[in-house]
């Protein structure tokens, strides 16, 4: 009877391995999965992190060696399937300690990506991340000095990044635009959301 019982254990111990792994794996966030959000406004909002993410690098030798700016973006869906909304959610981030610069360094002006000489705006949405559903960040910030920037967007915008042959972003601050270009991320890879 104990030969049995230990025979048993041992054939149930990958399937016991298995389903732990799959509740632990369901328990994560992170690109391609969903993100619950807790509390708030939302709180039925389930939040989809694409795949891709995309890096936008700007050098700044006039500050430091290898002192680079950085724009990070990463398509977020947030809402009930068949009524989501699109969204990039990313950070404005930098190598080098800024806290001694004039504050509209970093601060002022407006994000544009340009994809295929086709100009699309990144305009701040107006509501706070648990408002729009994201009381969990679906992504985390690379720097403790980094700045939130969610801005909507469309399937259509998307899909027109993901086929487009060159994508860069620009920092417009008045009559003063600042290239970054892509430093890392794949654009088709936008679309592989789960």
């Amino acid at each position: 009877m104990t030969s049995d019982t230990s025979r048993l254990q041992r054939r149930l111990r990958p399937v016991v391995a298995l389903a732990i792994a799959l509740a632990a794996a369901s328990c994560a966030s992170g690109p391609g999965q969903d993100v619950a959000s807790r509390t708030g406004a939302a709180a039925d909002a389930r939040a989809t992190v694409a795949y891709g993410t995309l890096v936008f690098a700007r050098e700044r030798p006039e500050l430091a060696a290898h002192a680079r700016d950085y724009l990070t973006l990463v398509p977020v869906a947030v809402g009930p399937a068949g009524s989501q909304s699109l969204y990039f959610y990313g950070y404005v981030w930098s190598t080098i300690d800024k806290r001694g610069l004039r504050a509209s360094d970093d601060a002022a002006g407006q994000f544009e990506l340009i994809a295929d000489d086709r100009r699309i705006p990144l305009a701040p949405v107006q509501a706070t991340p648990d408002e729009l559903g994201l009381a969990v960040p679906p992504v985390r910030a690379p720097s403790g000095s980094a700045r939130l920037l969610i801005a909507a967007t469309s399937r259509e915008t998307l899909e027109f990044l993901a086929a487009a042959g060159k994508v860069r972003a620009v920092r417009v601050d008045g009559d003063k635009a600042e290239r970054y270009e892509l430093w890392s991320g794949n654009p088709d890879s936008l679309l592989a959301m789960r």
